[in-house]
């Protein structure tokens, strides 16, 4: 039987706890974010002219600028957040309407992150064991639509944004991996690595046809990864295995390649994210040299940004990579489970200004 005293014991000691929790939240809600000296990243290095800058990192949905209610911080410190931080990310999508989408194969969901809605959500994690075997790819339609691929599964999966609904959509790939949408051809194209090609659907998940082969030759593939499209309806590929990027027309065309197996400018070790900024220089993660590499519309080396290590500009084996429509550049900075976000600068930018 356990004694009055022991009781009233055990209640103090839970109501300290408590207040000590109250307390911490409090001083956390009142502090607001913290202060850091402003950090003017810039590449390449002078005398050239700078291209792109660094902006911000992003390793929760705090840090992309979503606040929360005092309760919801009360809650974070007595449940804990590890679930809502960024595990290890690769596929990143960000849409017209400011919501920013990072791919965990950690956790094995897809963060949403609307800054301007103010909401933090989560696709493919119910509170349970994730739906997802091993998510890798997203993009979006211009319909509301959300697409994720999961290469162990072998699934494209359709999340309708409106309804929050998720259902398979594609079933008959291999193992897709990048995934991208296509306004100008509304089409959705979709990597399947162990197939060496490109396969293209329609928004019904119908075949429409196929990019590539298996081979080294120029327009053929080996084991492509991750996929862009740009506004103009041209397809990029990662090409890994044969150390290079492949560019295509939207309808399959093979147009021209470029890069080469090694470290230095204009070469590759280990290809991933791929994307295009306005004015056509592609952006090309290299995972094995901790970078991204960027190049003109016609394959031509320019610069490159990014080193090993845990400061704001440098990576740790990064992967995915998205540039939205106003320049901004997302890399997903894989093992030290962060986003990093850049910017391309203009002409018309005054050194660490933003335009």
């Amino acid at each position: 039987m356990t004694a009055p005293n022991d009781n009233r014991r055990r209640s103090s000691t839970l109501g300290r706890l408590l207040q000590g929790v109250l307390f911490c939240a409090l001083l956390a809600a009142c502090a607001g974010p913290a202060t850091r000296p402003d950090l003017l990243l810039q590449w390449p290095a002078a005398p050239a002219a700078p291209q792109v800058a660094f902006v911000s990192t992003i390793s929760d949905y705090k840090e992309a600028g979503i606040s929360t209610g005092f309760w919801r911080r009360v809650a974070d410190i007595v449940v804990g957040v590890s679930d809502q931080r960024i595990g290890r990310p690769y596929g990143v999508y960000h849409d017209e309407r400011g919501r920013l989408f990072i791919v965990d194969m950690a956790f094995g969901q897809v963060h949403v992150m609307d800054v301007a809605a103010g909401s933090y959500t989560t696709i493919g994690h119910t509170g349970e064991a994730p739906l997802f075997k091993s998510p890798i790819g997203v993009t979006g339609d211009d319909s509301g639509n959300v697409y994720i691929t999961d290469s162990a599964a072998g699934m494209v999966y359709r999340y309708n944004l409106r309804d929050a609904v998720l259902t398979p959509f594609i079933q008959t790939l291999q193992r897709p991996t990048g995934i991208a949408f296509s306004r100008r051809k509304r089409l959705l194209y979709v990597a399947d690595t162990l197939a060496d090609r490109v396969a293209v659907f329609d928004l019904n998940g119908n075949p429409r046809f196929t990019v590539g082969s298996t081979g080294a030759q120029p327009g053929y593939l080996n084991h492509p990864t991750d996929i862009f499209v740009d506004a103009a309806g041209l397809l990029y590929v990662t090409d890994p295995l044969n150390y290079r990027v492949q560019v295509y027309s939207g309808e399959g065309q093979f147009l021209h390649g470029f890069g080469a197996p090694g470290d230095g400018e204009g070469e590759f070790l280990k290809p991933k994210g791929i994307a295009a900024d306005r004015a056509g220089n592609v952006y090309v993660v290299d995972a094995l040299t901790d970078s991204v590499k960027v190049f003109d519309a016609s394959g031509r080396f320019r610069f490159a940004f990014g080193s090993n290590g845990e400061a704001a500009g440098s990576f740790w084996q990064p992967s995915g990579l998205y540039i939205d429509g106003e320049d901004r550049i997302y890399v997903a900075d894989t093992y030290n489970r962060r986003v990093q976000v850049f910017r391309r600068l203009h002409p018309a930018d005054a050194l660490g200004k933003e335009k």
